[in-house]
């Protein structure tokens, strides 16, 4: 083994010296960019290369991490090994992350055997999606930057052989000094390059007929966000066709939400209403044939009416699952643009979605540093500064400009002013407003946010000339607990001057909880008397009461439901606490409470709730939890309390004080705080009978479909 690794160093040592032949590095940069996949030059182990092509931006982080290099060496630290057992024949291999790779040998001078690593590939949407979830919340998330996500490279199988059988042509071309330019451009007339997203986008728009492949892209002002993407793509297609009214809708959960409009289409609003699961639609894309609607209707396939409302609809398709729609409302096409425009959405589907789960995560990690941070930086600051700390947390992670915080008087029946950031912020503050008036009012009223895009084109009244608003687009989102009426956040002025959309109401959604929570915290704080016996705080241990867990628990299973979100439950209960108590006096009991609620806190994440919920009972609510990740945080649990050393620890039954789990999580069998808090008591108890001092998990049901969510 020593005599490996220390072979194996020598081979690094050596390589570093070495560099590729000259004029190769045209040919493979031309090879790697024609294929739109990456290609690494190397002489032994990897890394370090000779040459790299076109490198998968998440392999380049991978690599030069030195918490997660180790991951990468069975699979392209080993690529030099498993050419040359290979023989000269492409090796695949898929590795950690997913992606699909080979190996092969070649010869470019001399007598030198080097190999080439190909491909770094996506074959799949799923495998992307997974490993955007292990970087958001699981094993890689310590790799998460702006440049993680900027190479993505997608490929098939046949894709990652065609280019093995062009470098290896390549090669032998170079070996016997031949140009290799040639080969190396041969047939890259008709592939697309797509190195970024958003030239995929632009030659998906530009090339959708098959004589015209090429793409015209300005090599400045690239879109960088999806949206501007999406309205690049669509430009480009109606200047093309000349299309004026276009709009293209992306999945957002069990419905569809607009991302880019012109012409007759408006901002905002949905102009045709159909399920993404509708069998239609993927029908539609299999048969290469548009539905035809109208506009306030559901989508069918009746044929054009030749009514200036009827427009044609066109999925995108990524694997087997609608992604998004295409819609042209302003002409019949014939047979041949029809063709055309599918051509399109089949080249626009994957970057789209690439882009769109990227951002995605963006969201979702800004809302998780958000979240954080409100659960550090409010507890224990005074009322006033705890109202203008959320509503600065707010504002920034929708990147507002101007924003107010309201809360409800339920004895006035009126919104009151807490905070308010931007111009004119003084006398913002002094505003008050009955339940049911104004934008701020009737959105807590009725319980439901209100997104608008273009306050000129809705029902709303524009704000007056001397508020000097800078946009026509705002959020006014209702914070409110199991039914309980708390309060309205607005925002407005979008930083960089575009409108608010759902995509920022799910991101504002995220952190609502953590906002909720805070919120709530400051207006007990702020009403406490003598009498506080009755807030949301467990005296004793400074845990949440059961009262308001109930609250919360309802509340976060409605949250589940509308997003099909994951949840878990715990009931903790301290093993023969009775024993302890008796034994050892009240306070020590009492102590033995508390110096286990410090044990719960100190292994719990920002987001999860844990409360006393009664005697030496306890109980933690989990969101966005599944039963396995629920397991591993109860076992950090039970390992924390049974190594705490308790004044009185050695005289308990188990010679220490140790806690029983039992845990339960959002299904069909448990939709209810009552069925939760219920399934989660029985594994308890089961524990208790099995020996105490375990975890025991309730039955799992499979979550409830979409339509009872």
């Amino acid at each position: 083994m020593n005599k490996a690794t220390a072979r194996e160093r020598g081979t690094h040592t050596a390589q570093e010296e070495q560099t590729p032949p000259p004029g190769w590095d045209e040919a493979q940069n031309e090879l790697a960019r024609a294929a739109d996949l990456a290609l690494l030059l190397i002489a032994g182990h990897q890394p370090p290369s000779l040459l790299t092509s076109n490198n998968n931006s998440i392999c380049r982080a991978l690599q030069s991490s030195k918490d997660q290099a180790h991951l990468c060496e069975p699979y392209c630290g080993k690529a030099y090994q498993r050419a040359l057992e290979a023989g000269g024949a492409p090796a695949h291999y898929r590795c950690h992350a997913g992606f699909n790779c080979f190996a092969q040998t070649i010869k470019l001078t001399g007598e030198r055997t080097l190999a080439v690593i190909g491909g770094r590939a996506f074959h799949e949407m799923k495998d992307y999606r997974q490993l955007v979830e292990r970087v958001r919340d699981g094993d890689l998330a310590s790799l998460n930057s702006d440049e993680l996500f900027q190479n993505i490279l997608f490929g098939s199988k046949e894709k990652l052989d065609e280019l093995a059988e062009r470098i290896a042509s390549a090669a032998v071309n170079f070996h016997s000094r031949t140009p290799t330019h040639q080969v190396a451009k041969r047939d890259s007339a008709s592939k697309k390059t797509g190195k970024e997203f958003n030239q995929q986008l632009e030659d998906a728009s530009q090339g959708a007929e098959a004589n015209q492949q090429s793409a015209v892209v300005a090599e400045s002002n690239q879109p960088a966000t999806l949206r501007e993407s999406c309205r690049a793509a669509l430009d480009n297609l109606a200047e093309k066709y000349q299309l004026a009214s276009l709009a293209l809708l992306l999945r957002v959960g069990d419905t569809f939400k607009c991302v880019s409009v012109t012409g007759n289409f408006s901002e905002g609003a949905m102009p045709v209403e159909i399920d993404p699961e509708d069998e239609k639609l993927l029908e539609a894309a299999r048969r290469g044939r548009p539905l035809v609607a109208t506009k306030q209707q559901r989508a069918s396939k009746n044929s054009m009416n030749g009514k200036d409302d009827s427009f044609e609809l066109y999925p995108l398709v990524v694997g087997d699952e609608i992604k998004g729609m295409l819609l042209i409302g302003d002409r019949i096409l014939n047979e041949e643009t029809r063709e055309s425009m599918f051509k399109f959405c089949r080249e626009l589907a994957m970057p789209i979605e690439v882009l769109r789960l990227r951002e995605e995560l963006e969201r979702r990690m800004r809302a998780a540093y958000h979240a954080q941070s409100f659960s550090e930086r409010v507890n224990g600051v005074e009322p006033a500064e705890a109202y203008a700390t959320i509503l600065t947390h707010s504002a920034e992670l929708m990147r507002a400009e101007r924003s107010s915080l309201l809360l409800f008087d339920e004895e006035a029946n009126e919104l009151e002013v807490k905070a308010a950031l931007g111009p004119r912020a003084e006398i913002t503050r002094e505003a008050r407003l009955r339940l049911g008036d104004g934008i701020a009012g009737s959105v807590l009223s009725e319980g439901r946010p209100l997104v608008v895009r273009d306050v000129s084109a809705s029902k709303y009244a524009s704000a007056p000339p001397e508020r000097l608003y800078k946009s026509d687009s705002f959020i006014s989102y209702p914070v409110i607990i199991g039914g309980r009426k708390v309060g309205v956040l607005n925002v407005t002025d979008k930083k960089d001057g575009s409108f608010y959309d759902e995509f920022d109401l799910d991101l504002l959604e995220m952190i609502a909880p953590q906002m909720a929570l805070a919120l709530d915290r400051a207006g007990w704080h702020q009403k406490a008397t003598e009498f506080q016996l009755l807030s949301i705080t467990d005296p004793l241990t400074d845990l949440l009461n059961r009262r308001y867990l109930e609250e919360r628990l309802s509340e976060e299973l409605e949250r589940s439901k509308r997003h099909r979100y994951l949840m878990s439950f715990m009931m903790i209960d301290i093993d023969d606490f009775k024993t302890y108590n008796d034994s050892n006096g009240h306070q020590a009991g009492d102590l033995a409470l508390e110096m286990t609620a410090q044990a719960l806190k100190s292994v719990l994440r920002s987001a999860d709730v844990a409360a006393r919920y009664g005697g030496e009972e306890f109980s933690v609510l989990l969101p966005q939890t599944s039963l396995a990740e629920a397991e591993v945080i109860a076992e950090r649990i039970r390992r924390r309390v049974e190594r705490t050393r308790y004044p009185h620890g050695k005289t308990q039954p188990l010679g220490s004080v140790t806690v029983s789990i039992g845990i339960s999580t959002f299904g069909a069998q448990t939709e209810t705080a009552e069925a939760v808090i219920g399934a989660a008591d029985e594994a308890l108890y089961r524990a208790k009978e099995q020996g105490k001092n375990r975890i025991v998990l309730a039955a799992a049901t499979p979550p409830p479909t979409s339509d009872a969510a």
